[in-house]
C-alpha cells in the first residue's frame, strides 16, 4: 500500500465534496428546487455513483462465485453503511462543530426525512424478501427487482414536486469556479464590504454574492463528481491492497471495507453541510442515498446474480444481519425524525449498531 496515495485519495474526495456541495446548492437556487430535490435526489444520486459502479465491476469482471459474493455484499453493504456509520459520522460532526453551530442537535425537516425512510424501509424490505426466497423462485425475484425501479421513479417525482424551495432567501458562497475565473481575469470586483466616500462621509457598500451562469454551475457539479469518483477509486484500490495483505475474506471487503471507501462522499458532504448548519441537506443526502441504494443497485444485483442468502451459512448469516441492522437503524431514525430536532445521541446509535455488526464479523471468523 502506498501511504501517500492513500492520504491523497482522502484529500481528493474532500476537495470534490466541497466543490460538489457548493455546486449543488447553486443548482437548487438556480432551478428553484425543493430541499428534498437537492439533498435527497440530486446530491444523493450524484455521490452514490462510486458505490454503484463497484459491485457491477465485481460481478462482470471478477465473475464466478467470488465476484458474485463481492457484488452482492457491496450492494447490501452500502445501505447498511449509510444507516449506521454515516449517521454516526453526522453525530461526530455535530460534536465537532457545536461551538460554531451553538447547538448539540440537528434542526431538520422531519416530514422530508421520514418520507425518505418510508421508501427505504419498503424497498430494502422487498430486497430482503427477494434474497431469502428459495432459488427456484427466480421469476418472483425478478418481478420484485423490476418493481423497485418504478418505486424509485415515484419517489423521485414526489420529492421533486413537494417541499419548500431550497435556500430561498439564503446567502450562498460564491460558486468556486466562477470565483476562480473572476480572479484569473481580474474581474473580482469590490470586496463584500468596503468604505466608499460620499461627500466627506464614509459609508459601507456591500456587494452581494454574484449570480453565476447556469453553464458554470453545471460544469462545476460534473467536474466535482469526476473528482469524487477518481478519489473513491484511488481509495478503494488502496483498501483492496490492505485486504490482500491481511488475507481478508472477500465478504469482509464487500460488506465493510469497500462501502467505507465508496460512502466517503456522502459522509464528507453531510459533514460539510452540518458545519454550515444546513441540517436537512446533511441528513437528506444520507437518507436519499439509502433509497437509491435500496432500489437501483438491488435491481442490478437481482438481474445479474442469483440473489439468494443462505442463512445457514456464515456468509448468508452476516449478510442477513447487515440487512436487519440497516432496517432497524432506519426505523430508529424515522422515530427520531418525528421531532424538529435530532439529538446527537440518536445519531450515535448508528455507531453502536455498526460496532455490533463488527462484533458479529469477528466472532464468525474465529
Amino acid at each position: 500500500m502506498d501511504l501517500l496515495i492513500f492520504l491523497l485519495s482522502f484529500v481528493v474526495i474532500l476537495a470534490g465534496c466541497e466543490l460538489f456541495t457548493n455546486g449543488v446548492e447553486w443548482t437548487g437556487r438556480r432551478f428553484k428546487l425543493s430541499e428534498g430535490a437537492v439533498g435527497s435526489v440530486l446530491a444523493a444520486v450524484g455521490t452514490a455513483l462510486p458505490e454503484t459502479i463497484v459491485p457491477i465491476i465485481a460481478i462482470l469482471t471478477i465473475g464466478g462465485h467470488a465476484g458474485e459474493e463481492i457484488g452482492v455484499g457491496a450492494i447490501l453493504g452500502a445501505p447498511f453503511m449509510l444507516a449506521t456509520l454515516a449517521l454516526f459520522v453526522c453525530g461526530i460532526s455535530v460534536l465537532m462543530f457545536q461551538k460554531r453551530r451553538r447547538t448539540k442537535t440537528l434542526h431538520i425537516n422531519g416530514k422530508l426525512i421520514r418520507r425518505d425512510l418510508k421508501f427505504f424501509i419498503l424497498a430494502y424490505g422487498l430486497a430482503a424478501i427477494a434474497a431469502i426466497a428459495p432459488p427456484e423462485f427466480g421469476w418472483f425475484k425478478v418481478a420484485l427487482g423490476f418493481a423497485l425501479i418504478p418505486l424509485y421513479i415515484v419517489y423521485t417525482i414526489y420529492t421533486l414536486k413537494t417541499g419548500e424551495t431550497a435556500l430561498e432567501g439564503e446567502e450562498l458562497k460564491d460558486l468556486y469556479v466562477d470565483g476562480i475565473i473572476r480572479k484569473c481575469t481580474g474581474r473580482s470586483g469590490m470586496p463584500e464590504s468596503c468604505p466608499v466616500p460620499d461627500g466627506g462621509q464614509v459609508i459601507q457598500a456591500t456587494q452581494h454574492v454574484r449570480e453565476p451562469s447556469t453553464l458554470l454551475i453545471i460544469l462545476q457539479v460534473l467536474a466535482s463528481l469526476g473528482i469524487i469518483i477518481v478519489g473513491a477509486n484511488l481509495f478503494v484500490g488502496q483498501i483492496k491492497e490492505i485486504a490482500t495483505i491481511l488475507s481478508m475474506n472477500p465478504l469482509i471487503l464487500a460488506l465493510i471495507i469497500a462501502p467505507i471507501a465508496t460512502e466517503l462522499p456522502e459522509k464528507f458532504n453531510s459533514l460539510l453541510w452540518i458545519r454550515d448548519r444546513k441540517d436537512t441537506f446533511a441528513i437528506g443526502n444520507i437518507t436519499g442515498a439509502m433509497v437509491f441504494q435500496s432500489c437501483i443497485p438491488v435491481t442490478i444485483g437481482i438481474i445479474l446474480t442469483g440473489w439468494h442468502l443462505d442463512l445457514a451459512s456464515q456468509v448468508g448469516l452476516l449478510q442477513g444481519a447487515a440487512i436487519a441492522i440497516a432496517i432497524l437503524s432506519g426505523i430508529i431514525l424515522y422515530f427520531e425524525s418525528s421531532h424538529k430536532e435530532i439529538k446527537m445521541s440518536g445519531l450515535m446509535i448508528g455507531g453502536l449498531l455498526y460496532a455490533v455488526f463488527i462484533g458479529l464479523v469477528l466472532f464468525s471468523m474465529r
